[in-house]
């Protein structure tokens, strides 16, 4: 069975250090060896695998017919029981000061934009009529307009803007041909890639995730890489040629980086060791490419949750239930008017994860369905237990089905309905239940079915 479920923000930080490990182990061998977008694809995946809410929940049947799978599936379990242990432990507390962190970090990055924006802006002096950089912008026929500025006071050259873009430029850059054509190619590259829009997600992903010290450093590293491929590309447009890279390497060499508080807000350019290696051993490679084919892989495994399937017993009305189930008075039919006023919230399914359970289905004769959740929420611990609603339900004949509640794998409830019925479910912490809507006519039975948490 394969389905898709919700994971929390906390636990995907967590498994998302497993990707980050991959890449940062091959990095520098993918910049030489390997396709120009390996790694940026690769970070790419890290950003999907951030931002987007679910994971991909595959059950495997009797995982022991497949040998050594099995001792794979029961390490994954392992490593997953002391993810949720930590996430039940931390989750809480985690929750109630992370929104507002988020937020105030969000608002500080936009406002720390805005003001350097403006301080870049201001005695910026607008570039006109000069046939070389026309001539470069010509090579690239971007509908969106290029302001090229020049402002001594910005010691590298920068670029700005998604809409609009701006490349800031040194007075010295604009004396040498060379140097010039070789600059605003690479910003150009930059513009035309939309890497600045790359720069933001990654710099907001940072603040989302503020308290995970390896995606603070995967986000430096990923910079790195926009550079490294930015150079690739130059090279691609002007000719992959021995004395082309000497040159733009040289050209590079002569932008000497000065102390300016500009990391991370803007695209800048200056050269760096490792960069000047890259361009002068780059090479595809076939070890290369398998490397990248292989972490590529691996890091796509992080979206997949793996467990063995539960063998379910057999539910049939063919062999009627005898004797019905209450424990405790654990159970109570309830009106439709007591209902709204609940607190409902959602419940979890089986990991932790989110389910807002609604369901509507139709039961073949005879036929059953479960729905699986356990009690241990950590988003909110206050809870006086669960509800099972049935409603628009209809049948070629006369209803006829019966709600069977489990609880840590024992019956607390079993009764038989002909009629639409609302129970609530006295439940503990750290339980987990299964309720299954058994058909008992021969007719198919089509209904709808809400489970949700409650707070009288």
């Amino acid at each position: 069975m394969i389905e898709f479920v919700a994971v929390s923000a906390l636990e995907r930080s967590i498994k998302s250090i497993f990707i980050i490990a991959l890449i940062l182990l091959v990095r520098r061998k993918l910049n030489i060896k390997s396709i120009k977008w390996a790694n940026m694809i690769l970070w790419s995946i890290l950003f999907i695998y951030l931002i987007f809410p679910y994971s991909v929940l595959i059950e495997i049947e009797n995982p022991s017919r497949y040998g050594v799978l099995q001792y794979i599936i029961d390490l994954i379990l392992i490593i997953s029981e002391y993810i949720r242990a930590f996430v039940k432990d931390f989750g809480y507390l985690l929750s109630k000061i992370n929104r507002v962190f988020v937020a105030s970090l969000f608002l500080v990055y936009v406002i720390k934009q805005i003001v350097k924006r403006n301080k870049a802006m201001k005695n910026s002096i607008s570039v006109e009529n000069d046939k070389r950089v026309i001539d470069v912008l010509n090579l690239f026929k971007l509908k969106r307009k290029i302001n090229i500025l020049v402002n001594d006071k910005i010691k590298v050259p920068i670029t700005y803007g998604v809409i609009r873009p701006k490349i800031i430029l040194q007075s010295h850059i604009l004396k040498d041909d060379e140097l010039l054509k070789y600059v605003l190619i690479h910003e150009l590259t930059h513009i035309k890639k939309f890497d600045i829009v790359f720069s933001h997600i990654k710099n907001l992903i940072a603040c989302i995730y503020w308290y995970n010290l390896f995606i603070l450093i995967a986000s430096r590293y990923m910079e790195d890489d926009i550079e490294a491929l930015c150079d690739k590309l130059v090279i691609q447009r002007v000719g992959d040629t021995v004395k082309n890279r000497k040159e733009y390497c040289l050209s590079m060499l002569k932008l000497i980086e000065q102390k300016e508080n500009t990391k991370s807000v803007v695209l800048k350019l200056h050269p760096t060791k490792e960069r000047m290696i890259i361009m002068k051993k780059w090479k595809k490679g076939f070890s290369g490419i398998c490397a990248f084919a292989l972490v590529a892989s691996l890091s796509l495994t992080a979206f997949a949750e793996v467990k063995a399937a539960e063998t379910e017993e057999i539910i049939s009305s063919e062999t009627p239930l005898q004797n019905r189930v209450n424990e405790n008075g654990r159970v109570e039919e309830i009106e439709d008017e007591e209902y709204s006023r609940l607190k409902l919230e959602e419940i979890y399914s089986n990991e932790l994860r989110s389910a807002n359970i609604d369901d509507r289905t139709t039961l073949s004769g005879l036929g059953h369905k479960y729905y699986k959740f356990n009690m241990e929420s950590w988003t909110e611990p206050n809870h006086d237990g669960f509800t099972v609603k049935m409603s628009e339900m209809s049948c070629t004949s006369d209803l006829n089905y019966s709600i069977i509640i489990q609880e840590n794998g024992k019956v607390i409830y079993q009764e038989y309905f002909n009629r639409a019925v609302t129970l609530t479910v006295k439940a503990y912490h750290n339980s987990r239940f299964k309720v299954t809507i058994v058909n008992q006519s021969v007719n198919p039975l089509t209904y709808r079915v809400k489970i949700n948490s409650y707070i009288r």
